[in-house]
């Protein structure tokens, strides 16, 4: 019966028309397409459920390709780079998808479209700025792409075309989306035998990334990597920067050949970027006897020399108010320092300028410094402007240099903060520079240190409190506490110091009238806790671990990758309970410790006479810590939140 049905198909099919067969056949194979599209979005979409859940969840990104293409300029000036930019987005919670893309005074968008399965769509972007308009000007803009698709047409696909005119303002593409997980992406690299260039791999060593290099006609080569399964940054307070992080290419361009024949250098070597720094810059313009008559009256009553200079670099930090400024060609030249002086505003390049001109003025050896941040991984050894999103002034007094950044609000001269220290920095010397590493000093720590003397009254403890801040520590007190009014002030030192249940500061000492960089905060005040001794039987309970501020660490160690911190953690604490001579010690805690690399937790009680006394101690370095390290990291906290919640047991004699 089967055979017999299979060969009546068989025949009506032979019978019908060559146009009929050619519809049955069409319409066959979009059945096909289809169902083999459909039942790919859907293997897509369960195994992208089970993947990760710390991945956005509203789309994934199935396939991504880059391809990347250089040009010669029609004045023989700097090559052209050319990206074609094509994104295939999956919605999964709704029918929207999305794509950002940034441009800047030498990058700018040619071309783009927007295709479903079932073809081309209209689709036009909203662009902006990248910072918020305002007197303050920025050469960034964004292209923000939203489409809201039909359920059958599966998927939207971004197609983006952009120019850049100077190579060297591309300077590297990230495998990992921002935002979304992406299944496969894909970057192709085609370099032209009259462009010399390198591309080096950054974090790839837990990517599954492959480089294929191909020889192509008259001395051409492409470079494709690829790479898939990739996750989205999880974004967090302790998120450490993408650059230093994810996987990403950096292009290194030495040279390349005109139409002519003739090679002509990029950035060989960091002699060439510091070439290139000083023509951004241009010639220096200082009308060093105004700036003389200015910084005269801000030195006015100086003792000495070192008085002097703390007395312009303190001026600058309050007087010049700081902003990310990118104006002219991408944010590399300085800002004149007179305008900067007369407008009361400028970026890390002006305010540092200003500073150089002021102490120049003075006679002083100061010169413009140029370093990469703590949020970039890069050195010297790469010729890039990459490398570099910070300038500073430098000053050379007798044996030492100090550092002088006036970004850094209460930064008191000789300290450093994190966010630079142990970097590279290439210091101008006249036609020649100097490489250096930013290093704090001896002195420069930073500490945040908390002292109770405690006595009972009945159930509840009273006592001493002796609050000290220095270095970094202070400094961002400083900032945090200036974002408030005088009266609101000593109202959230009390809160800061009186977090715990049913602790009052009985009284506070009076706040500074000014914030004093070149002194430790200190601190006093009296504390009260109702009810803090507890009865059970004949025993008594109370805990003196607590008082101090507790450290938050809240964070989800499944989702998070990389963390870092705002600033060194260094945390200690000192507190004496005097025992009342109707009571005595049943039981004391056990002391705890917990290390791992750099980082640590130590507590621990002793008895001496009639006074218990507790020590901690909580020091975590400005470091990134990886995914390994992050559970390790969450149980040093986990022994800190323990060891507060620990009781010394007292009993009536």
């Amino acid at each position: 019966m089967i055979i017999l049905e299979f060969h009546i198909k068989k025949i009506w099919f032979y019978n019908m028309s060559d146009m009929f067969r050619k519809f049955y056949f069409t319409v066959l194979i979009a059945f096909l397409i289809f169902n083999s599209d459909l039942k790919a979005q859907v293997e897509l979409r369960s195994s992208y459920e089970l993947l990760d859940e710390s991945q956005e969840k509203d789309a994934l990104i199935e396939h991504w390709k880059t391809v990347i293409t250089f040009e010669r300029s029609k004045n023989e000036g700097m090559p052209v780079v050319k990206e074609t930019d094509l994104c295939r987005v999956v919605p999964l919670q709704n029918n929207s998808v999305m794509r950002h893309y940034f441009t800047s005074s030498h990058k700018q968008i040619t071309h783009y479209k927007f295709y479903t399965c079932s073809g081309r769509k209209s689709i036009k972007p909203v662009i902006g700025d990248s910072y918020a308009p305002g007197i303050f000007q920025s050469d960034s803009k964004y292209y923000y792409f939203s489409r809201n698709i039909k359920p059958s047409d599966q998927y939207g696909k971004f197609e983006v075309k952009s120019t850049t005119d100077d190579l060297r303002f591309y300077t590297r593409t990230y495998m990992a989306d921002l935002k979304l997980f992406t299944v496969k992406r894909e970057v192709e690299v085609l370099v032209p035998a009259w462009l010399d260039m390198k591309v080096k791999l950054y974090h790839t060593d837990h990517t599954d990334l492959t480089c294929e290099v191909d020889s192509l006609p008259e001395g051409n080569i492409r470079y494709r990597y690829t790479a898939g399964n990739l996750n989205a940054p999880f974004q967090s307070d302790y998120f450490t920067g993408y650059a230093n992080v994810h996987p990403h290419l950096l292009f290194l361009y030495n040279k390349f050949r005109t139409g002519n024949g003739e090679w002509k250098p990029i950035l060989e070597n960091v002699d060439q970027l510091y070439k290139w720094y000083k023509e951004m810059r241009g010639p220096e313009q200082y009308d060093l006897e105004k700036f003389k008559a200015i910084s005269s009256d801000v030195v006015l009553g100086a003792f000495n020399q070192l008085d002097s200079i703390k007395k312009v670099f303190y001026w600058v930090q309050d007087k010049i108010r700081y902003i990310a400024f990118e104006q002219g060609i991408d944010g590399f030249r300085p800002q004149n320092a007179l305008s900067v002086y007369e407008n009361k505003y400028g970026d890390c390049k002006g305010m540092s300028n200003l500073l150089k001109a002021m102490l120049t003025s003075l006679g002083y050896d100061a010169r413009l410094a140029w370093l990469g941040t703590q949020d970039l991984p890069y050195t010297y050894k790469e010729p890039s402007i990459a490398v570099d999103n910070h300038m500073i002034c430098v000053l050379y007094q007798g044996k030492r240099k100090y550092y002088l950044d006036a970004t850094e609000k209460y930064l008191k001269l000789g300290e450093t903060a994190s966010r630079i220290n142990g970097k590279e920095i290439l210091i101008e010397n006249g036609n020649n520079f100097v490489i250096d590493t930013v290093r704090r000093s001896e002195e420069d720590i930073s500490e945040e240190s908390y002292n109770y003397e405690l006595e009972l009254k009945g159930n509840n403890l009273r006592g001493k409190l002796k609050f000290q801040l220095q270095g970094e520590a202070k400094r961002h007190f400083y900032m945090s506490l200036s974002q408030f009014s005088r009266s609101d002030q000593e109202k959230n030192v009390r809160e800061l110091l009186c977090q715990e249940d049913n602790l009052l500061m009985d009284s506070l000492g009076a706040l500074p009238a000014t914030f004093d960089r070149d002194s430790n905060l200190n601190l006093t005040g009296r504390i009260l806790k109702n009810n803090a001794l507890k009865q059970i039987a004949d025993e008594r309970f109370i805990g003196i671990a607590n008082l101090m501020p507790e450290i938050n660490f809240e964070i989800d160690t499944s989702k998070s990758r990389h963390v870092r911190f705002a600033q060194v953690i260094n945390q200690s604490n000192e507190t004496t309970l005097e025992i009342p001579e109707s009571m005595e010690l049943c039981y004391l805690p056990k002391p705890l410790v917990f290390e791992f690399d750099n980082a640590f937790y130590r507590m621990e009680y002793l008895l001496d006479g009639n006074l218990v006394k507790f020590k901690s101690h909580l020091y975590i370095p400005y470091e990134i810590y990886k995914q390994e390290q992050i559970k390790d990291l969450a149980k040093l906290f986990d022994y800190q939140h323990k060891a507060r919640k620990q009781k010394i047991v007292l009993k009536e004699k």
